[in-house]
């Protein structure tokens, strides 16, 4: 089964924020290698998992409304996210014939928040998401692996601008771009972040982001890193 190693290398700018984005938890060492011999993925809509207990029937109909949105956007974060890497030949939104990775599981928290209060009064408003993405075989429904993730916004000063960005859809792209690294370290590959800010850079390494990815000035140096140049 052909193993590729060189993963595409994606620019992003992390901001602060509270939570973990989570790593690759296999069922068993055989679980994770098998990973590595999926040619083909498909990524299914998460189910909905809210289980907090809302207010009313109107905060209930919003809920709702948030997640059947948010199951579709992220399930579509994940699938761009693979297509980008290349180290799937396929990757469908939809059952295809044949053996394939699946990707599942359920979004627990969808919360937009809201951002002109988080700008205005900066520590209520706050956003949320958290989601559990399971790995099975398409055949067998084998539970391979999970990666757990949860983000909120971080309580920042009145009219920090941060405070604008730190949104449900910025959290839930960012647990995409993590679910994609997780598979291209299980399939033989690595994942290079770069063109960080300084501000950037340095929330990333505070996160420990670095001890997940490779941590580069430019894409140049991502590449020849990726390629196995100089670390």
């Amino acid at each position: 089964m052909r193993l590729l190693r060189l993963a595409a290398a994606t620019c992003v700018l992390a901001l602060a924020a509270c939570g973990t984005t989570g790593s690759l938890k296999s069922e068993s060492p055989e679980a994770r290698r098998q990973i590595a011999d999926y040619d083909q993925v498909v990524v299914l809509d998460l189910a909905a998992n809210d289980l907090r207990p809302a207010r009313d029937d109107v905060e209930s109909a919003a809920r709702a409304q948030n997640m059947a949105e948010g199951r579709v956007m992220f399930s579509d974060a994940i699938a761009e996210q693979l297509t980008k890497a290349g180290v799937f030949t396929t990757v469908s939104r939809t059952p295809i014939p044949g053996r394939s990775l699946v990707v599942t599981g359920t979004i627990d928290i969808w919360e937009p928040g809201n951002v002109a209060t988080r700008v205005l009064v900066g520590f209520i408003g706050k956003s949320n998401f958290a989601a559990t993405v399971e790995f099975r075989d398409s055949a067998t429904n084998e539970l391979l692996g999970t990666v757990k993730g949860d983000r909120n916004s971080w309580p920042l000063p009145i009219g920090a601008s941060s405070n604008v960005v730190q949104t449900v859809e910025f959290f839930a792209n960012e647990q995409a771009r993590n679910v994609s690294s997780e598979l291209i370290k299980a399939k033989g590959g690595k994942f290079a972040a770069c063109n960080a800010s300084p501000i950037g850079r340095e929330v990333l390494s505070t996160a420990q982001f670095d001890k997940l990815w490779g941590l580069f000035n430019s894409r140049a140096e991502a590449l020849e890193w990726l390629r196995g140049g100089a670390a």
